[in-house]
């Protein structure tokens, strides 16, 4: 599929859609805590989808009613369960332990790019702690046979954080209490998000410095549960970020006080220059001085995408720190955001861990997504920027995660 977006400005108001995030964690918490769970907020793009069928898969039934989720577990009697993870680096990761903490055999497969991302580390962790894994050179699928069991671990966390999110959602269940040693880990707030969700299902992990992390045996009584899913700050990045750059934008629905990473995106535009309000709980985003700027993404390694389109609008050249966190998603978003923006005469220089984005004039071209979804919402609104149509090659790849994205674009698109 190819989009094409016309040249706009930012104008209006959007509501904007809850946070995969958080929702596939709450699936996973849910679906191991075996109560009968409600969760409010259920976006049908495509991680959310895979997060959910891997739950029925594992045992839940579930049922959907507009955005609200109903989960109960019901078990499944098979001696082997294969799940499929989609795309979704996530899914991968957190649901690899927690299917092997409920069977004795599991297969663990997915689709498109997630087949050549390595696995080492979620390997290596599963047979710490117990179980036996088969894999083709470390990458899906991945054979496991016997059951994870409580007990003391060391990861390294230098590459993602969803291992560990995890391990602490899989050993949080599991009779006994474990511990976890993370050595160099990066993107702590999204490890904070799946603290404070399970500590919402009645689960309190303690740690120190995010570097030693305690699981108590819990023991937690039957009940009825509800979860609402807050905004999703990493699809919000980018209507933040048009608006900076040309127009200005109302978006309900964030929280100002999220533990997302990608919160930092506000920081970022009034770097640069952007007019930025809260307002009875709206977020207030409008154009500014559109100025060069600095700012470490390491945490937030999402951002690079948006904050990319956001150093082309700007007057001279920002530098943004992390982009070793970029090589294992959807594409090798680092060197795929350097040749897009090539095509539209931007500048990018990778030096190490650095990125250096030259602002200049947008000559409109076809940009190929290379099935990245924030790489095709990055042409998206870069289109405020242009005089021509900008046309985006595999735009279908926004249903990873925010498929009503072009369609929200349309709702506040005022013509230039």
């Amino acid at each position: 599929m190819t989009q094409s977006v016309s040249p706009f400005s930012y104008q209006g108001k959007l509501s904007v859609p809850y946070s995969k995030s958080y929702l596939q964690r709450a699936i996973a918490i849910g679906l191991l805590s075996k109560d009968e769970v409600t969760i409010k907020g259920f976006t049908p793009g495509n991680d959310a989808l895979a997060a959910r069928s891997i739950a029925e898969e594992l045992g839940a039934k579930t049922s959907l009613s507009g955005d609200v989720l109903s989960m109960s577990f019901q078990g499944n009697p098979a001696k082997v369960v294969a799940i499929n993870c989609g795309e979704s680096g996530l899914s991968t990761r957190m649901f690899s332990p927690i299917a092997a903490s409920l069977f004795e055999r599991t297969i663990i497969d997915g689709e498109g790019s997630i087949l050549v991302r390595p696995m080492d580390m979620v390997i290596d962790a599963l047979e710490k702690l117990g179980a036996t894994v088969q894999s083709q050179n470390a990458k899906l699928p991945l054979h496991v046979t016997g059951k994870i069991q409580s007990g003391t671990i060391e990861i390294d966390g230098s590459e993602s954080s969803q291992l560990l999110t995890g391990l602490l959602v899989a050993l949080s269940f599991i009779p006994g209490e474990s511990t976890i040693h993370v050595h160099n880990l990066k993107s702590i707030p999204y490890v904070q998000m799946t603290l404070d969700i399970l500590e919402a299902f009645g689960v309190k992990v303690t740690h120190e410095n995010f570097q030693t992390f305690c699981i108590p045996e819990v023991s937690l009584a039957s009940k009825e549960r509800f979860y609402k899913v807050e905004g999703d700050w990493s699809g919000a990045s980018f209507h933040v970020v048009g608006a900076a750059m040309s127009g200005e934008i109302a978006l309900s629905g964030l929280n100002p006080e999220s533990a997302q990473a990608d919160r930092a995106i506000v920081d970022a535009v009034k770097l640069a220059g952007a007019n930025v309000a809260w307002i009875d709980n709206v977020l207030h985003v409008s154009q500014g001085d559109k100025k060069a700027f600095e700012f470490d993404a390491t945490h937030s390694p999402d951002l690079f995408p948006p904050l990319a389109a956001m150093a082309a609008a700007c007057e001279g050249t920002s530098v943004f720190k992390g982009v070793s966190r970029l090589a294992s998603k959807e594409s090798d978003r680092g060197l795929t955001i350097q040749s897009e923006m090539k095509k539209l005469g931007i500048d990018v220089e990778l030096n190490g861990d650095e990125m250096r984005v030259t602002g200049g004039k947008i000559k409109a071209t076809t940009i190929d997504s290379n099935n990245d979804h924030r790489i095709a919402m990055m042409a998206g609104i870069l289109a405020t920027l242009s005089n021509e149509s900008i046309q985006i090659a595999d735009a279908q790849a926004i249903n990873k995660s925010y498929p009503g994205f072009f369609k929200d674009l349309e709702k506040i698109a005022m013509k230039a």
